[in-house]
């Protein structure tokens, strides 16, 4: 039903159904329920193209993610975007995704999406220090939420995963395991979680007074090929790590191969950890001790920061999430001396 016919329905005109139903103050209170409960009594819905129109905003939140090989759509992240999308719609917003290639000026891309006209705020994911994409959207004066979080980050900009007490934790986990030499292969150094991380290794490593090789550090890709490329080149070293913690699952998939193929029997003879807590991880061949958290709630907080900023909401928000472990095969307690 259109609101003509609802406003000829109710005997009073279309301006005044239409003024009640998006909540303006010059509607008396009795005209505005009696025009909300016939408008449920026979089923109307508002026209959202035309609802747009009459607001003057696109009623959409866009996210522009990675389209090479460092494809950023993880299972954990797809999660989130599912609860950030569902929220967003219980608000008749929508979340419209789109891709950067390589080839692309990633500048000239956020631009012109901000200034589109097609989205009224941004997600914006894999943060980075110094962030340009922050910066040029903050001269635009543009409502942006971050996945990610760097020093000086106001609360109401985002939504994170404590990255560091995470790593800091499944760290210790293979200390307390009985490993020494311990390597990382974290994700592109220029993220900010990647940094956080490392931080996190680091200060477990320093805890436990035990030497760090630097050569035990590495960062790549977040993908299988690049994991299994790293792990040949820390376990060719005389001193091999005994335990490899991955940035993720799916580095975690590549290194346990990379293991295998140099004949060596991962949850054996040496452990392996990753992040994200995939599906496929429990069924992996050793199963794959990870990290998990809320994902569900990242996805809902950000959705409720950018509501807060384009609706004018109060929603109350956490902005940090910490992680847990998820204890399988992979890294079971080995034999170090046998490593």
């Amino acid at each position: 039903m259109s609101i003509k016919k609802l406003a000829e329905h109710l005997g009073i005109s279309k301006s005044t159904v239409s003024r009640a139903l998006n909540g303006y103050s010059d509607v008396s209170a009795d005209t505005r329920e009696k025009v909300l409960r016939a408008a449920q009594e026979i089923g109307y819905k508002a026209n959202p193209t035309a609802k747009r129109l009459a607001s003057g905003k696109s009623r959409n939140v866009g996210i522009i993610l990675p389209a090479s090989s460092r494809m950023f759509v993880s299972p954990a992240f797809s999660k989130v975007l599912a609860g950030a999308s569902a929220f967003l719609a219980k608000h008749d917003y929508q979340l419209i995704v789109t891709t950067i290639s390589d080839w692309q000026d990633e500048q000239q891309v956020y631009l012109d999406f901000i200034t589109s006209g097609l989205v009224d705020g941004l997600f914006i994911v894999r943060t980075r220090k110094n962030d340009e994409r922050i910066t040029m959207i903050q001269k635009h004066q543009f409502p942006y939420v971050c996945h990610g979080f760097d020093v000086g980050f106001p609360n109401d900009s985002f939504v994170d995963v404590d990255n560091r007490h995470a790593f800091y934790e499944l760290t210790k986990r293979q200390i307390a395991l009985g490993h020494t030499r311990i390597a990382f292969l974290d994700a592109p150094i220029e993220l900010t979680l990647s940094q956080a991380r490392q931080q996190g290794y680091l200060q477990a490593m320093e805890e436990a007074n035990l030497p760090i090789d630097n050569r035990w550090l590495l960062n790549g890709d977040l993908n299988e090929d690049a994991a299994m490329k790293m792990t040949k080149e820390v376990m060719s070293l005389a001193k091999h790590p005994t335990s490899i913690l991955c940035a993720d699952d799916t580095m975690a998939l590549g290194t346990i191969a990379a293991c295998e193929e140099l004949g060596y029997r991962p949850g054996k003879n040496v452990a392996i950890a990753g992040y994200g807590d995939y599906e496929y991880s429990r069924y992996a061949k050793p199963s794959i001790t990870t990290l998990k958290y809320d994902t569900h709630g990242v996805g809902e907080a950000m959705a409720k920061l950018m509501l807060n900023k384009l609706e004018k909401q109060v929603y109350e928000v956490q902005n940090w999430y910490l992680a847990e472990i998820v204890a399988r095969q992979s890294d079971a307690k080995i034999s170090v001396s046998s490593a």
